[in-house]
């Protein structure tokens, strides 16, 4: 069983090939790392194109030292690479692995290409090496990342604090997740439903803004429990919190932000006109309004709804 973790099947299907990586894709990654000079973002690894032969070399290596079995993700039809992908912290004795190193061309991101190749991965774990956990770690401030990882089914399972080092040398706190061997088939019928139906257009935003005391008691709990994400928790407030506030205060004006009728988000601002006495004591500016607080629940995040909120404000204070 040892020695089928680190052997390096090619793998085929849905439109993709994952091919053992080598020097012999050094131009392919170049190209498509440059297609949105990905090496500029801080979060991920990808390597700059001075250094892809290196980045290689290096993945070569750690495959020889039974750390890494590296592959280059390929286009079946057209032999366009991708990007790259790895199996990484394998250990047979405990029947499981993890799933990184993982970046593409932006050209394809939010594609089929993502769940093409971990389905590709998840199968070749699962199915064929009997694996009984496979796992996925990313940088905290990651949030595609994390998206990715949680729409394929995965749980998260805790934060690595100071785990590792980041390109830039900073030191970066990890999220793990983990999908067992029992959770794989369910994960796997949504993953294929997913790409059978294709990778419809983003909804597009109908957002509205309801003040605390006109949401029922089942928004209200949906609210409370939204969560910004385990990057954003040690910068922004539970909105548990934030909604406590609000009933403490007199100047606080607590909006549920709203998309679809569902809460997404809230914010929660100061209106010192309210209770001037209180805004004295609290050193507000009378003539100002105030964004105490404001969050988007994870799962919400980069579709445009924090850009919407400026609006919203000035519409607010003027009537």
């Amino acid at each position: 069983m040892s020695a089928d973790y680190f052997s390096q099947p090619t793998l085929r299907g849905h439109g993709l090939r994952l091919e053992p990586l080598g020097l012999s894709h050094e131009q392919g990654l170049k190209d498509a790392a440059a297609d949105g000079e990905l090496w500029n973002i801080r979060v991920t690894s990808v390597p700059q194109p001075q250094q892809t032969r290196k980045y290689i070399e290096y993945a070569l290596r750690m495959h020889a030292e039974r750390k890494r079995v590296p592959y280059a993700v390929i286009d079946e039809a057209t032999g366009k690479v991708l990007g790259s992908t790895s199996f990484h912290d394998l250990i047979p004795e405990a029947q499981r692995l993890e799933i990184g190193y993982t970046w593409y061309a932006k050209s394809v991101h939010r594609s089929h290409v993502n769940t093409s190749t971990k389905l590709l991965m998840m199968a070749r774990g699962f199915d064929e090496l009997g694996a009984q956990l496979v796992g996925w770690r990313t940088d905290i401030f990651n949030f595609a990342s994390q998206r990715a990882i949680e729409r394929l089914g995965a749980e998260r399972e805790g934060v690595l604090r100071s785990h590792a080092l980041r390109r830039d040398g900073s030191v970066r706190d990890s999220v793990i997740y983990g999908m067992l061997a029992k959770d794989w088939p369910a994960a796997k019928t949504r993953l294929l439903e997913r790409l059978e139906k294709g990778h419809e257009p983003r909804r597009p935003l109908d957002l509205s803004y309801v003040p605390l005391a006109d949401l029922d008691f089942e928004a209200t709990n949906r609210l409370a429990r939204l969560d910004a994400g385990a990057g954003s928790n040690r910068f922004v407030a539970n909105n548990g919190a934030s909604i406590a506030d609000h009933l403490k205060s007199a100047n606080s004006e607590l909006l549920a932000i709203m998309n679809h009728a569902q809460p997404v988000g809230l914010m929660l601002l100061y209106d010192p006109a309210h209770d001037p006495e209180l805004a004295r004591k609290d050193c507000a500016l009378p003539n100002a309004l105030y964004l105490w607080r404001f969050m988007v629940a994870f799962k919400h995040q980069g579709q445009g709804i924090g850009q919407a909120h400026g609006k919203v404000r000035a519409r607010f204070r003027c009537g």
